[in-house]
């Protein structure tokens, strides 16, 4: 069986689930208008981060320090180097990065500069994962620098905010190396890294009369249309990840119930995935998707989000589909 990390979600980087977008905007009162976008006043802006959970039983916290945050290529002035703890970040749980006065406009990304080498406090390492026992295990890939891309109209009258979901179950893969652990290729990254500024939410229960149960669920929600399921079951791009083009994922919990945060409006498919760790070794392997029912009068299959919606999707596991 194909082994995942599983995390809950970063947003995923608002935010289902990314790259590890935890570091901490400070706040900026002036007015900036170096950030490129395009209008001629001042926007209000509230940055904040989200995440979702990881797979691996050991691992007890996923700190990332970012160093720079960019709109459009430009640094947020009065940015100051930040590390985060991404996991304490799950099922709607948000941190405030900050509040800056930007520039009116239209942006079309935002980038994250990580620092592998040391937090904001000057400790060594500056990004890892921490696992039972308080061991550190650096993170680092082949570039520090996250770009995460889509359209976001800021405006001048109310207040704007833009949630960012790093999706660990994507962005952190199993190494064999001393660490163990390491982040994802830098193509991947950047797409494991969520911007969302509407917080659309599907939640619900999970009755699990499968035989035997499962060991752990995961609900994956993905745009309509999407799915294939021969190819969201293999090991996808270089660092093998499976169901890697859900847009966010949630751990069901050991009493039956999920929570889906901060998803674009639009047609949404849910599915649910059954986890057994078979050897033991604190990782949880595919077991298979989950045949499973709605009530309600809804579709599993056409779940319609709009203007900030909350949707009740209650359901029933009978079969496990290899």
């Amino acid at each position: 069986m194909k082994k995942i990390q599983i995390t809950s979600k970063l947003c995923g980087i608002s935010i289902g689930a990314f790259f590890l977008f935890s570091t901490i905007l400070a706040s900026c009162s002036k007015s900036d208008d170096s950030n490129g976008g395009g209008g001629s006043g001042t926007a209000n802006t509230t940055f904040k981060v989200t995440d979702a959970p990881i797979d691996d039983a050991s691992v007890t916290a996923a700190f990332v320090t970012i160093s720079d945050i960019k709109l459009n290529g430009v640094s947020v002035s009065g940015f100051t180097k930040t590390t985060v703890n991404l996991l304490a970040l799950q099922n709607g749980s948000t941190q405030s990065i900050g509040n800056f006065n930007l520039s009116t406009g239209t942006y079309s990304n935002v980038t994250f500069v990580l620092d592998f080498d040391t937090d904001a406090s000057g400790n060594t390492p500056g990004s890892y994962v921490m696992t039972s026992g308080s061991v550190k295990h650096k993170l680092q890939s082949s570039t520090n620098v996250i770009t995460a891309t889509k359209t976001i109209a800021l405006i001048g009258s109310g207040t704007n905010e833009i949630v960012a979901d790093f999706d660990l179950r994507k962005m952190i893969i199993h190494t064999a190396g001393a660490d163990h652990y390491d982040l994802a290729t830098s193509a991947e990254l950047n797409n494991d890294v969520r911007l969302t500024v509407e917080n659309n939410t599907i939640s619900g229960t999970v009755t699990d009369n499968t035989v035997g149960g499962a060991g752990k669920i995961i609900v994956y929600a993905y745009k309509k249309g999407t799915f294939n399921r021969a190819t969201e079951l293999s090991a996808q791009g270089a660092s093998g990840v499976q169901f890697a083009n859900a847009v966010t994922s949630a751990t069901v919990t050991a009493g039956g119930n999920y929570q889906l945060h901060f998803l674009d409006s639009g047609a949404y498919e849910l599915y649910f995935a059954s986890y057994k760790d078979t050897n033991a070794d604190g990782e949880y392997e595919l077991q298979g998707t989950l045949v499973a029912t709605v009530g309600g009068g809804l579709d599993l299959l056409n779940l319609n989000l709009s203007a900030n919606a909350t949707l009740t999707a209650n359901v029933t596991a009978t079969a496990v589909l290899p």
